[in-house]
């Protein structure tokens, strides 16, 4: 029997791979935005006059008995009713783009009202406004229906 014995081969210095410097790519999403053509911005400007306008119709509509409140721009309204079946709220919240998202809750008694007051992000934003909210709708749930 033959005993063979394999040399020990050690890795020398240049013979451990190095990996070259990898560059990122870019992909075109991470450019910047282009900008917008003449038809965009006509179509953005003229929704923004309409939903300025139509902040003040809107002041114009309400009936007898009912609180508008809204913030020093308009961008966000809350319509407030005393109903028989509570305190009816519409949280109106207007962009810059013409995008309008309208809530419309009914809250039965005080209990619920403070509690969604509590989590509403207007009490950091604009805390005039969230204090007149407050005060009219604790005055709304008094009224007798």
């Amino acid at each position: 029997m033959n005993n063979l014995q394999l040399p020990e081969v050690t890795p020398s210095a240049s013979a451990v791979v190095t990996r070259p410097s990898v560059k990122r790519r870019i992909d075109p999403i991470d450019a910047p935005a282009r900008p917008l053509g003449n038809k965009r911005l006509a179509l953005i400007a003229k929704r923004t006059n309409a939903a300025a306008s139509t902040s003040y119709r809107n002041a114009k509509r309400i009936a007898a008995g009912d609180t508008l409140l809204a913030n020093h721009d308009g961008t966000v309204t809350f319509l407030l009713r005393a109903t028989s079946y509570g305190l009816l709220m519409e949280r109106t919240q207007r962009q810059a783009s013409g995008m309008r998202l309208v809530q419309t809750m009914v809250f039965h008694d005080v209990k619920s009202f403070d509690r969604w007051c509590a989590v509403e992000p207007l009490r950091f934003d604009d805390g005039l406004l969230y204090c007149k909210l407050g005060r009219e709708g604790h005055a709304a749930f008094t009224i007798k229906r």
